[in-house]
């Protein structure tokens, strides 16, 4: 399995809110050791254990728009089918917070997610959406994804994180179908 978490490349967006699906990978990472690691045109990529599984855990080096070219990359360089991508991203339409398990899914409006979509030629992939809440009437949507959660916000967030890789743990010991009951039954 690979876990793709989306986001932009660079400085300026570690901290977007579009950037949620990074920092899940990082923490991933921080908490294991890594075996092996890949720099390659379109990802950045690492395999560590989890739940006494390897797993590939992965960052795009594009922006979120271009993310198919991640996927599908990763989809060649270590030979697996697309339904075994884990996609993790940002989602307005969840409250700040929420975490929803899906199989498969239509991209629901994210432009990372469709641009993953038309790479690989299939919605039929899983993936863990971060609840990062609706912008307010006066911000537009570009602006509010890009925008740096605030110091309110960020308790929230760090447990959103530590609840997302709890999941992923999840999934990878129980399957998908009970972790989509446990993690999706939560308020």
């Amino acid at each position: 399995m690979v876990i793709l978490g989306l986001g932009n490349p660079g400085k300026n967006y570690i901290n977007n809110r579009h950037n949620i699906g990074v920092k899940v990978i990082s923490e991933l990472i921080s908490r294991a050791s890594l075996s092996k690691k890949w720099k390659r045109k379109y990802f950045r990529a690492s395999e560590i254990e989890i739940c006494g599984r390897n797993v590939i855990v992965a960052r795009p080096s594009t922006f979120m728009n271009e993310s198919g070219k991640a996927a599908i990359a990763l989809c060649t360089s270590f030979d697996i089918k697309p339904n075994e991508i884990l996609l993790v991203y940002d989602d307005v339409n969840l409250a700040l917070g929420k975490i929803r398990i899906r199989k498969k899914g239509s991209s629901g409006g994210h432009k990372g997610v469709q641009s993953v979509i038309e790479s690989i030629g299939t919605e039929e992939f899983p993936r863990i959406k971060l609840g990062i809440g609706m912008p307010s009437e006066e911000m537009n949507l570009v602006d509010y994804v890009l925008s740096d959660f605030t110091e309110e916000e960020k308790p929230i967030v760090k447990q959103m994180i530590v609840d997302a890789v709890d999941a992923i743990g999840l999934i990878l010991k129980e399957g998908i179908e009970k972790a989509m009951s446990i993690v999706n039954g939560k308020g």
